[in-house]
């Protein structure tokens, strides 16, 4: 198949690693970056810096000549390359006439999105866009169960889930003696108002546990000031450094989202693909994807977090069998990105040759 992937292609873990593995299976890929027309203004002194206000702020509301620019653009790529499927992450600056004229083309148009679109704590002008163009996909995944029948309500009919993914070339185990992460217990991710807050303020009071901390948006938290007494500026790790993190702790967290209604989230499947202990905050979700207890633990409050991690530090050998079943479960039920690709190139394969057959029965009844 020859396809068209589109999307931001700033973040190393969606665009990039789904259109390298589309290749991997054989498939003709072709990538259009939605950044290059959303880019800040490399021009010097005030207009440069004007310039590079009004981008950000047409990025922002998805709205401005710069968007209309990269819509144009998109249709333009698409009528000189006649892929067979366009596939959009995202789609939340693509305009629902941009999908109706690539669609015209005879372009089978496909898409996944990672976020909730009808969380209602985003602004409306976020998702504007994308809600409107539902009903014009012909294939649209989902990250999480609940968006699956929203887009089925909103007009979609072919909708499945889609889970998000690990890399086998960044999240994998690696030699962390001398690691200057070594620590206890860790969470690396974002801060946001759905109650983390709580978890991680009852770990900074918790004696003798060598707790460490990186992420984003933390200054924002109530408990900042403790957070910036205990660790300083809170900082992101990303890649190799993120990964090297993981391996370094005796026992790594997970939060799910509430601004997202998460399930589960990516992380889930990255701290088992580096074989680290993974004790995750509970839903039915998570333990269909990993038995409590026995591939992963869980907790449902601060108390049973603490408990937890009292439990698991004090015995290691069950804590590295649960780990050790763990990664057994994640490489035997496979949730790598290949395994993602694989997934969505069998179904596109099986939609074009059913509108193949239809086309043809329609035409021999037509004859």
């Amino acid at each position: 198949m020859r396809i068209l992937l589109v999307e931001y292609w700033h973040s190393h873990i969606y665009g990039e690693p789904f259109f390298a593995r589309l290749r991997e299976l054989g498939e003709e890929v072709f990538a259009f970056k939605e950044h290059e027309y959303l880019a800040r203004s490399e021009r010097p002194g005030v207009l440069g810096r004007i310039e590079s206000a009004s981008v950000r702020a047409q990025n922002k509301f998805r709205w401005g000549p710069r968007l209309t620019r990269m819509n144009r653009a998109l249709v333009s790529r698409a009528k000189d390359l006649r892929p067979d499927i366009m596939f959009l992450f995202r789609g939340t600056h693509v305009l629902p006439e941009t999908i109706s004229r690539i669609k015209e083309l005879g372009i089978y148009v496909a898409g996944w999105n990672n976020d909730d679109p009808f969380g209602v704590k985003y602004p409306y002008y976020v998702w504007r866009h994308f809600r409107r163009s539902i009903p014009l996909y012909d294939r649209l995944y989902a990250y999480r169960y609940a968006n699956v029948e929203d887009f089925r309500r909103t007009g979609c009919e072919r909708v499945g889930l889609l889970r998000s993914f690990y890399l086998r070339e960044l999240n994998c185990p690696v030699d962390s003696s001398g690691s200057p992460y070594q620590c206890d217990v860790s969470f690396i991710g974002h801060w946001e108002a759905d109650g983390r807050s709580a978890y991680v303020a009852s770990l900074l009071r918790m004696p003798r546990i060598a707790f460490r901390l990186w992420g984003t948006l933390w200054e924002r938290s109530p408990d900042w000031s403790d957070i910036r007494v205990r660790f300083g500026t809170i900082q992101p790790l990303y890649k190799e450094k993120y990964n090297l993190a993981i391996n370094s702790s005796s026992i790594s967290l997970v939060f799910l989202s509430g601004l997202n209604n998460d399930t589960y989230t990516r992380r889930c499947f990255e701290i088992p693909a580096a074989g680290t202990f993974m004790l995750s905050q509970h839903s039915e979700d998570m333990e269909s994807l990993f038995r409590e207890g026995i591939e992963a633990a869980y907790f449902r409050s601060p108390e049973e977090m603490k408990d937890k991690i009292r439990f698991y530090l004090g015995h290691r050998s069950e804590r590295e069998r649960i780990s050790a079943r763990g990664r057994q479960r994640l490489l035997r039920d496979g949730h790598e990105a290949l395994d993602r690709a694989r997934q969505v190139v069998g179904h596109l394969r099986q939609d074009l040759a059913e509108l193949r057959d239809h086309a043809s029965s329609a035409s021999s009844a037509h004859a």
